[in-house]
């Protein structure tokens, strides 16, 4: 009979004691080294499950933490946006109603359809993913559009500069341009301007921007200026007691540019005074702005 080999295990206390003996079978050590490997890989795989759990967890932490990060950031850009859009509508506005005063109201109609179809259409979401583009085209537009009613104001600031609109003296109308009969000979005649009764050697001023043309004397009007404004404004002075300026000087509106008189054809003294555009006579008091 064959005999069974079996494995003994002796444990042997630290302190004195009884020594314990274990006898293994074959089968069982095998049983309990099959375990006990088994035991061990699963405790490594548990290990890796847990560290990669950990890792999966913490990285959800941080993505949780970006993503309030994100909807706060969010929420600025969206109250940013908001707060541009507002202020480019208000801007909008103001330039439509320089746009209106300088009589080129029509060029916001050119774009008008695809300013407000860009902006403020959508809910929140949409009409945020499209605001920045959206937003730089409309500020491209109004600059464009700003740029024009400037140019449009400063021609109409300088063609205003240049218009007589202001009364060359302030003092009595003696006589009113049109029909009239001549003081001289009582003939019926046309008159072609203002004559306006002051003392003499009341300070003649310019109505407008301008340039001298004439400062000599003439038949009927004696010591006669005229002064060409640009834009096909021309206007005349007459029975002057002196020129202030010569031929060829520069006026601004306002200067001094001679001194009342009885120079020439006349009964008293007063200033003779003419408006003309594109070469036809003008109603003067249809300029006067400050007086009469």
């Amino acid at each position: 009979m064959v005999e069974k080999r079996h494995s003994t295990v002796i444990i042997v206390p630290h302190a004195q004691g009884k020594v314990f003996k274990l006898q293994l079978s074959p089968a069982l050590l095998k049983t309990l080294i099959f375990l006990g490997i088994t035991v061990a890989i699963l405790s490594i795989i548990s290990i890796a499950a847990s560290g990669t759990f950990l890792h999966q967890r913490s990285v959800y932490r941080a993505l949780q933490t970006e993503n309030k990060q994100l909807k706060k950031s969010n929420q600025r850009l969206a109250e940013t946006v908001s707060q541009v859009q507002a202020r480019l509508t208000q801007f909008e506005q103001r330039t439509k109603t320089l746009a209106i005063a300088a009589g080129v109201a029509d060029l916001f109609s050119e774009n008008s359809e695809s300013t407000r179809a860009g902006v403020g259409s959508g809910g929140p979401l949409d009409r945020l993913s499209a605001a920045p583009e959206t937003l730089v085209r409309r500020q491209e537009q109004l600059d464009q559009q700003l740029a024009k009613v400037e140019r449009k104001l400063s021609e109409e600031a300088l063609m205003l500069s240049h218009t007589p609109v202001l009364a060359p003296v302030v003092g009595v109308i003696t006589d009113g341009f049109g029909p009239r009969l001549d003081p001289i000979n009582r003939r019926p005649a046309f008159h072609d301007g203002l004559d306006i009764s002051v003392a003499i050697g009341t300070l003649v001023t310019a109505p407008a921007d301008g340039v001298v043309v004439f400062a000599n004397r003439e038949s009927g009007l004696g010591r006669m200026l005229k002064l060409s404004h640009g834009y096909g404004y021309t206007t005349v002075y007459g029975h002057l007691d002196r020129f202030l300026v010569k031929e060829g000087t520069k006026v601004s509106r306002g200067q001094p540019i001679g001194r009342v008189g009885m120079s020439g054809r006349t009964t008293g003294s007063h200033l003779h005074y003419e408006v003309w555009k594109d070469g036809e006579k003008q109603n003067p008091l249809h300029y006067i702005l400050d007086a009469y």
